[in-house]
């Protein structure tokens, strides 16, 4: 089941205040309800921020502070990292090779975000067009989903997964990455397809 939360509301009891809850539950059950407060907080962090993020995805560092320093990344042609700062290194070189291949002032992102609460995951749908700066290079349509997995203890994203991947069309499916595929769209040679996951 998949809803979408355009607001989520939290209210929290301030250092002094006192909660009509919290002096009736059991111990064990208030740090159930205090575990889940902080969860819906991390939660509704997480997906501000990435909705904050996305529109500039493909040009801008995004927050880093929503994301686990042990964070797994996983794209579709099986490549997997893990640690944050394997992360930041994957979208500095995905902006560096966007920035050399593509017109970045016509180039965008569309997006849709959601809550998946079967799969306690932060979904985001999206559709990158990029045009191309080669002559008559014909533009790019990339579509995917991003799932993004909070640690329930920290409440920060411990992986990001990208589903569903195609480039015009043409999925992208193991043991192929979205490197393959550019180089069979452009014939571009020597991209290294295996140095970060596929998406965005």
């Amino acid at each position: 089941m998949v809803l979408q939360v355009e607001t989520l509301e939290i209210r929290v009891v301030e250092e002094g205040e006192t909660s009509s809850s919290s002096s009736t539950l059991p111990p064990i059950l208030q740090d159930m309800a205090n575990e889940r407060k902080n969860f819906q907080m991390n939660l509704g962090k997480a997906m501000d921020t990435l909705r904050k993020d996305m529109p500039e995805i493909l040009k801008t560092a995004p927050d880093y502070s929503i994301y686990h320093e042990n964070i797994s990344v996983v794209d579709p042609s099986g490549v997997q990292l893990t640690g944050i700062e394997n992360y930041k290194n994957s979208i500095k070189f995905m902006h560096q090779f966007l920035n050399f291949w593509f017109q970045s002032e016509r180039s965008g992102i569309q997006y849709r975000l959601v809550y998946d609460f079967a799969r306690s995951s932060i979904k985001v749908s999206w559709h990158a067009v990029l045009i191309p700066k080669m002559p008559l290079g014909k533009p790019l349509h990339v579509d995917g989903i991003s799932m993004y997995k909070l640690d329930p203890d920290s409440g920060k994203i411990i992986e990001h997964k990208f589903e569903n991947m195609s480039i015009n069309n043409t999925p992208v499916v193991p043991p192929y990455g979205v490197f393959s595929l550019l180089q069979q769209e452009w014939g571009l040679v020597g991209t290294p397809g295996n140095m970060i996951p596929a998406g965005f």
